[in-house]
């Protein structure tokens, strides 16, 4: 499929996806003006956060800007920000504009567009704000380097992701945070601000990375293709090649393994190279020991903040059938317990 094509489409589900965003929020919080209240409030302080690595009267491109509203307009006058503007939605991008405008902020521009092929000058901008978008990419390398050529030297991106896997298939990629910080570095930028928090009304925590600009994009150490989900054949957690031993408890998309005794053995399809067992890592999570043939890697699971993200088990040569052991190893002394929760297993 054509580059265009593929992004168009991609295109076509990120605003699809944004028109069904407040149905979402109707069907699980039913007061939907008070949870967008609460959210804008959240967005406006993302906004401060990054606004702390902005000079006043900066040139400013929010890609990803999505609905903007009164009081956020009201913080880039405040701020005398030369607020430009780009979204993969138009029904956004019109929306926005027409509020600016009866706004009366300046030297505004709002465009739509995609975020691996910015349609702005080189060195165009001191700071590039995004939140909840970088992620949306069909090209994560050619974003990062559309992102650096845009930002004027010692130019600051502030952005903010999600992190982890997730079966929801607008978010491709499986970065756990220390592959994001990665693939910022190498891509021209030196590390200023990197904190977990949950600003969001929804659950779950997200990544705010500030980040200047110090270099042209160097060689990425990451292979994104490597963490996006559409590279895997994935078994869900009730596949009946996967058996579980000792004390389980079967949810809808997990099975928690409980106990300092428990096992899962996974019958590999033949000809597979990689098994990423996909295991949720919270503060009741264990150690665990993933066995495969001579391969035995031993991970802890312990995360202070709750997320999901595999554990990588690569076969060398041209791949092999056989069985996946994974086992209890204990907990290390900050964790509750000795938990294994499986959301299931992508192989490839």
């Amino acid at each position: 499929m054509p580059v265009d094509v593929a992004r168009d489409e991609f295109g076509a589900r990120q605003a699809e996806m944004t028109a069904r965003w407040y149905e979402n929020v109707k069907a699980s919080h039913g007061d939907v003006d008070k949870y967008i209240a609460t959210r804008h409030e959240a967005y406006l302080d993302r906004w401060k956060e990054a606004g702390r690595f902005i000079a006043d009267g900066s040139r400013v491109l929010d890609v990803g800007g999505g609905n903007l509203y009164p009081k956020l307009l009201e913080y880039f006058k405040d701020r005398g920000f030369r607020y430009h503007y780009l979204d993969v939605d138009p029904a956004c991008v019109d929306g926005s504009a027409a509020l600016a405008e009866a706004a009366d902020l300046a030297e505004s521009s709002f465009q739509h567009g995609y975020n691996d092929a910015l349609p702005f000058d080189n060195d165009a901008f001191s700071a590039l704000f995004s939140s909840h978008c970088l992620e949306h990419s069909i090209d994560l390398t050619s974003t990062f380097a559309e992102v650096n050529r845009v930002l004027a030297a010692d130019g600051n991106l502030l952005m903010a992701v999600p992190f982890g896997w997730e079966a929801n298939p607008e978010h491709p990629y499986f970065f756990g945070p220390d592959e994001w910080l990665s693939l910022v570095t190498d891509a021209g930028f030196q590390i200023r601000v990197a904190q977990i928090g949950r600003e969001y009304p929804e659950n779950g925590h997200d990544y705010f990375i500030a980040a200047k600009k110090i270099s042209s994009p160097g060689v990425s150490r990451l292979n994104p293709a490597d963490y996006t989900k559409e590279s895997f054949k994935l078994i869900p957690h009730d596949d009946p090649t996967i058996y579980y031993q000792g004390d389980a408890l079967v949810r809808d998309d997990h099975v928690i393994m409980d106990g300092s005794t428990w096992r899962i053995d996974i019958d590999v399809p033949a000809g597979t190279r990689e098994v990423l067992p996909i295991f949720n890592r919270h503060d009741w999570s264990g150690i665990v020991e993933a066995q495969w043939g001579d391969q035995v890697i031993v991970e802890d699971l312990y995360s202070w903040f709750a997320y999901v993200q595999p554990v990588r088990l690569t076969m060398p040569g041209s791949g092999q059938s056989g069985r996946v052991t994974l086992s209890s190893h204990g907990a290390n002394p900050s964790s509750h317990a000795a938990q294994g929760v499986l959301y299931g297993v992508m192989v490839r």
